[in-house]
C-alpha cells in the first residue's frame, strides 16, 4: 500500500516523487496476477462541511459532493495511468482492467474535521492497495 498526496483541486501529481513506490507496486502487480489492485481516490470534505454549516441549499451540497467524487475518480485514474506507463517503460505489461478504480469523494477522509493544514491536505489523496483474493476456498465448509 502507498499513498499519493495532492494539492487542492489537483488531479496531476509528480510521478518521480513516487518512483520507489511505483517500482514496488509494478513488481507486486506483475507477481500477483490474481490479486485485486485497488486505487482509491479521496477528496477533502471541508468545502462541503462549510457550505452545510452556512445553510446552503441541498442542491448546492449535492453539487459539492459530486464535484468531490469526480475529483477523487480523476485522481485515481491519473495514478492508474501513471503506473501503467511506468510499467511499460520497464517492459512490464499491466492492463487497466487489473485495477479497480474507486472514487470515494468526501466520504472517507483521513481526518473528518481537520484542525490544521497538514490534516486538511492529508484528505486529498489516492491510496494504492494490492489485495490477494482466492478464487476458491481451500477447505469445504457447508453453508448451513
Amino acid at each position: 500500500e502507498f499513498t499519493v498526496l495532492f494539492k487542492p483541486n489537483q488531479k496531476d501529481f509528480p510521478a518521480e516523487l513516487y518512483a520507489d513506490s511505483f517500482v514496488r507496486a509494478v513488481n507486486l502487480a506483475a507477481t500477483y496476477g490474481g490479486a485485486i489492485i485497488t486505487i482509491e481516490g479521496h477528496s477533502d470534505p471541508m468545502g462541503y462541511l462549510r457550505a452545510k454549516n452556512d445553510g446552503k441549499p441541498e442542491v448546492v451540497l449535492s453539487q459539492i459532493r459530486q464535484s468531490g467524487k469526480n475529483l477523487s475518480i480523476a485522481r485515481a485514474v491519473q495514478l492508474r495511468e501513471a503506473l501503467i506507463a511506468d510499467a511499460k517503460r520497464k517492459g512490464v505489461k499491466l492492463d487497466s482492467s487489473q485495477f479497480a478504480v474507486v472514487g470515494h469523494g468526501i466520504d472517507a477522509p483521513t481526518v473528518a474535521s481537520p484542525a490544521n493544514q497538514q490534516e486538511w491536505l492529508s484528505n486529498m489523496r489516492v491510496v494504492f492497495r494490492i489485495l490477494q483474493v482466492e478464487a476458491e476456498e481451500s477447505v469445504f465448509k457447508p453453508l448451513n
